[in-house]
C-alpha cells in the first residue's frame, strides 16, 4: 500500500448551509448572499446630473480666465517674485488637469516660460513637478465618478518613464535631488535648502508641496528614497497633536455600489504649520505659536497618506509605521468631522479659505473617501465653489482660479493603498 493510500479519509467540507447555521448560533452576521447588499447598507446616491453639469460649465469658464490672466511671456503673477516658478506651475497644473493637451500653445509657452525661472524654493519645486507629471498622466474624467468609489490608479510609473523627453526626465530628476537635500534633519521642509545639516525648522505649507512633488516624479519612474518618506511620516506622526478629545468618527465606505457605515472611537487631534514655540506662564519656548487649523489638518492628512503609499511601493514600510500612520489618519478625521466647514479655515476664518479647499479636496482623494465623518466634502465644497464664481468665470487671481479648478476637478489621484483606520 502506497503512502498516499495510507492518508485518513477526507472529511467532507460542510455546505453553506451548514456555515450559515454555526454563524448565527455564534452570533455573528449573516453573509449576504451574492447580488444583495451588506446588512445596514444603501446605495450609492449619485451626484445629481444638473449638478454635475454646473461643475463642468464652472471648470470651463475657469479655464478661461486662467488663459486670459497668462502674461504674453507664458508666465502668471510677477515674474520676478521668489516663488515665480510656483506661480505658473500652479495655473499650468490645473489646466493640464482639466483637460488642455499638452500641445496647447499656451501649456507649452507656459512650460518655456518656467524653464528660465529659478527653482531653489520648496514650494515652486514641488508644484513644477506636479505640472511636469501632469504633461504625462492619462487624461481622466472624474465627473461621471463617484467620490471615494476604489479606482486603480491607471498608473504605470516604468511606462511613464520610458515615454519622458529627456530635458523633462533631467528636469525631474534636478528637482527630486533638490527636495531631498532641503529635507531637514527632522524629516520635513522649510522655504529652500536647510542653512545645514542639522537644521530643525520646517513648515507643514512647505512639507506637503515636497512630498506632492516627490510623489509626482515617482509616478513618472524616478526613484525616491524610502528614508525620505520614512523621516517624514515619523515625524508627522510626532508634531501631531498629542492628545484630544475623544469621539465617535463616522466612517462610510463604498463598496459595490453600496454605502457602508461603522463608526470608530477617535481622538481629535489635529496639526498645526510649524512647532515654533513662544514664551508661556511655564518660561520660554512652552507654549505653541500656533494652533491646530483645518488647512493644516488637511495637509497631514495628505502627508501621512502621500508618505505610506511612498513606503508601499518601495516595500520599506514596517508594521510599526503601518499601525501609526492609522492612529495618525483616524485622529485627524476625527479632528476634521469635529471642525467641519466648507464655509472657512477653522479656527482662522476667511485667511488661507481656498488654499484650504484644496486641501480638502488633497484630503479626501488621497485617503479614498466620499465623506469626512457624515459630511459630503467634495458635494459641500463644490456648492460653495459654484456660489463664489465671478462674473466671466474663476474666483479672482490666478492662484485662487487654479485652487477651484483643482478641486472641482477632483484633480488629486487616489493613493495607491489607502490607510485602513479601523471600524
Amino acid at each position: 500500500m502506497g503512502a498516499a493510500d495510507r492518508r485518513p479519509p477526507r472529511t467532507p467540507a460542510p455546505g453553506w448551509g451548514l456555515i450559515v447555521l454555526l454563524l448565527l448560533a455564534w452570533g455573528l452576521p449573516r453573509p449576504a448572499p451574492a447580488g444583495e447588499p451588506p446588512p445596514g447598507a444603501t446605495p450609492v446616491e449619485r451626484y445629481p446630473a444638473s449638478f454635475r453639469q454646473a461643475v463642468r460649465e464652472a471648470l470651463e469658464r475657469g479655464v478661461a480666465r486662467l488663459r486670459r490672466l497668462q502674461a504674453p511671456g507664458g508666465t502668471w503673477g510677477d515674474p520676478t517674485h521668489r516663488f515665480a516658478l510656483g506661480h505658473t506651475a500652479l495655473p499650468t497644473l490645473a489646466l493640464l488637469k482639466a483637460g488642455v493637451p499638452a500641445t496647447d500653445p499656451q501649456v507649452e509657452k507656459a512650460f518655456g516660460a518656467m524653464a528660465g525661472l529659478p527653482r531653489d524654493q520648496v514650494y515652486s519645486v514641488g508644484t513644477w513637478l506636479m505640472a511636469l507629471a501632469a504633461l504625462y498622466a492619462p487624461a481622466v474624467d472624474t465627473g461621471d465618478e463617484e467620490v471615494g468609489t476604489a479606482r486603480e490608479s491607471r498608473l504605470d510609473p516604468k511606462a511613464t518613464r520610458a515615454r519622458l523627453s529627456r530635458a523633462h526626465r533631467d528636469a525631474l530628476e534636478a528637482g527630486v535631488d533638490f527636495l531631498v537635500r532641503a529635507q531637514g534633519a527632522r524629516g520635513l521642509w522649510d522655504y529652500g535648502l536647510p542653512a545645514s545639516a542639522a537644521a530643525r525648522g520646517f513648515d507643514l505649507s512647505n512639507s506637503q508641496y515636497a512630498l506632492l512633488g516627490l510623489r509626482a516624479a515617482l509616478d513618472c519612474g524616478l526613484e525616491v528614497p524610502p528614508a525620505v518618506w520614512r523621516a517624514a511620516l515619523r515625524e508627522l506622526v510626532a508634531i501631531q497633536e498629542p492628545a484630544g478629545p475623544e469621539v465617535e468618527l463616522v466612517e462610510q465606505e463604498v463598496r459595490d455600489g453600496y454605502v457602508l457605515r461603522s463608526r470608530t472611537r477617535a481622538r481629535a487631534r489635529g496639526w498645526r504649520y510649524s512647532d515654533r514655540r513662544k514664551h508661556g506662564p511655564l518660561g520660554e519656548n512652552t507654549v505653541h505659536e500656533h494652533g491646530a487649523t483645518a488647512s493644516m489638518t488637511t495637509a497631514g492628512l495628505a502627508m501621512v497618506a502621500t508618505c505610506t503609499e511612498g513606503l508601499w511601493r518601495s516595500r520599506r514600510f514596517s508594521g510599526k509605521d503601518r499601525r501609526e500612520a492609522a492612529v495618525a489618519v483616524r485622529d485627524g478625521l476625527a479632528w476634521m468631522q469635529q471642525h467641519y466647514s466648507v464655509t472657512e479655515n477653522v479656527p482662522l476664518g476667511r485667511p488661507h479659505y481656498h488654499y484650504y479647499l484644496y486641501g480638502l479636496e488633497r484630503a479626501g482623494m488621497l485617503t479614498g473617501r466620499r465623506w469626512i465623518g457624515p459630511h459630503d466634502w467634495y458635494r459641500d465644497g463644490a456648492d460653495q465653489w459654484l456660489a463664489q464664481e465671478q462674473p466671466g468665470g474663476g474666483w479672482g487671481d490666478h492662484v485662487a482660479t487654479a485652487f477651484g479648478i483643482l478641486f472641482l476637478k477632483r484633480a488629486t489621484r487616489r493613493a495607491d493603498t489607502v490607510v485602513v483606520t479601523g471600524g
